[in-house]
């Protein structure tokens, strides 16, 4: 049985969690939890070798290197103690844990020596560009304010999809779930409405999948029953028995079996919700589930948006539609935690041309950010003296100001980790040595890949 660290006092959570820590490393270890420390007092970070500047950080700047490139993060241990440090009073809609899968991109067009390199569609540039994507896994703690709980991160290879890289993370949620005997589900955006994300849900009677659902898609009933001849007793249509029914598409849907309707707060419209029930998708016929169907009025009957949103819910039939809804809107809780990630604590801003460092750096912001969730009734608020309206001190802390209020209450809690040894003065290059440029390393068109692989099969 899964212990949860949360039945503990919350100082002492963050004491075990910090403790625990070190034993995530199994190389480099001191260095990267001071890195770890010295990433949650700098705000906003430009590089990680400014972290050397910071007084957590007792060690030169030529160490920060030195941990992110040989310091190695082992991932199981660190997936266990974001489990344990997961907060029980979590968000729950309907009596189910609401978590978030989704990806954010790190564009580096001019990393020519940075391996497994492929092409990533950015927001920003609005055009693919060369990088990698990392695919995050958590829970939605809370909404207002907004905190998120990092449960597992992994880079999406280039032979991979994001997709499957989530399905993967899927099944390593399951098994704490099972255990603890806890119903959750996983919403995530329309471009996990895919088969290999939505197999990982088959057969599984703890863990459910709201995902949002392209408005072109087309689903399929249950199959007619086969036709029974009166004399024989036999089928009168021979041949394998059908797997699909009719065609449901989303363009043009039949009379919904469910219609629900509810005011928006402040007098701001209405929000109608339909259901179609007993539906599965071509490629995963054996995950049957709900479609459904929102749509948002102005005040006055108008609609608000030019298309509705769709939904497919693998869950029971028996939850509410409006608790579909406020699932699926507890999901941008991982948007918040992307932005605050990029904005304060550089979550981009690791520029090396080694793979290595690249993904221990992830690691070291999914880390830093847990303490400042498991911190956030310890500290104090500190407002700045320019804030218009300072935040009451019964109302609970954003992130961004349980980091500002870090560095007073840090100073109480100490470090695990060893002082640095001096090591004397190192040799350097001997004469005469001219070392070998890197290697440069192609940029991966998943496309062609698969056109390849197609032709070659």
């Amino acid at each position: 049985m899964i212990r949860h660290m949360t039945t503990t006092a919350p100082l002492q959570l963050l004491q075990t969690f910090r403790h625990k820590l070190l034993g995530v490393f199994s190389r480099r270890a001191d260095a990267l939890f001071e890195l770890i420390d010295a990433l949650v007092l700098t705000l906003d970070p430009r590089s990680p070798v400014e972290l050397s500047l910071s007084p957590a950080f007792r060690r030169r700047f030529s160490m920060v290197y030195d941990a992110l490139r040989n310091g190695q993060v082992e991932p199981e241990r660190a997936r266990q103690l974001l489990v344990e440090a997961e907060p029980s009073e979590a968000l729950t809609i309907a009596g189910c844990a609401v978590y978030g899968v989704d990806t954010t991109v790190d564009l580096r067009p001019d990393a020519k020596t940075l391996p497994d390199r492929s092409k990533v569609y950015s927001t920003c540039q609005k055009k693919a560009v060369p990088g990698h994507q990392y695919s995050w896994l958590g829970r939605i703690v809370s909404q207002a304010p907004a905190w998120f709980a990092p449960r597992d991160v992994e880079r999406v290879a280039t032979r991979d999809t994001p997709a499957a890289v989530a399905a993967r993370q899927v099944l390593r949620l399951t098994a704490p779930l099972v255990v603890a005997g806890m119903l959750s589900v996983v919403v995530a955006d329309s471009g996990y409405a895919k088969a290999p994300f939505l197999a990982a849900f088959v057969g599984l009677t703890s863990l459910f999948v709201l995902v949002r659902l392209p408005c072109n898609r087309v689903l399929y009933g249950v199959p007619l029953p086969p036709v029974i001849h009166p004399a024989t007793g036999k089928r009168v249509k021979k041949g394998r028995p059908p797997v699909h029914g009719a065609k449901f598409r989303l363009k043009t849907p039949p009379a919904p079996q469910q219609h629900v309707g509810f005011p928006l707060p402040l007098g701001k419209g209405s929000v109608c919700v339909s259901a179609w029930g007993h539906l599965h998708f071509k490629a995963v016929p054996r995950l049957v589930g709900t479609v459904v169907r929102v749509e948002f009025f102005t005040p006055v009957g108008q609609p608000k948006y030019l298309r509705p949103l769709w939904l497919f819910w693998s869950g029971p039939s028996s939850v509410s539609l409006e608790a579909l809804c406020q699932m699926y809107l507890a999901r941008f809780g991982i948007e918040h935690f992307f932005r605050f990630a990029k904005q304060r604590l550089g979550l981009r801003c690791a520029k090396s041309p080694t793979l290595q460092a690249c993904e221990n750096w992830m690691w070291v912001v999914a880390l830093a950010y847990t303490q400042l969730l498991l911190a956030r009734t310890l500290v104090q608020a500190a407002p700045r003296p320019w804030d218009k309206s300072p935040r009451a001190s019964q109302q609970p802390l954003t992130a961004g100001q349980v980091q500002r209020a870090w560095p007073t209450f840090s100073l109480s809690l100490g470090t695990p980790a060893s002082a640095p040894r001096p090591s004397g003065k190192v040799p350097g290059r001997a004469a005469g040595f001219h070392p070998q440029p890197r290697p440069r390393q192609p940029v991966v068109y998943k496309k062609q890949q698969n056109q390849t692989a197609t032709a070659s099969a």
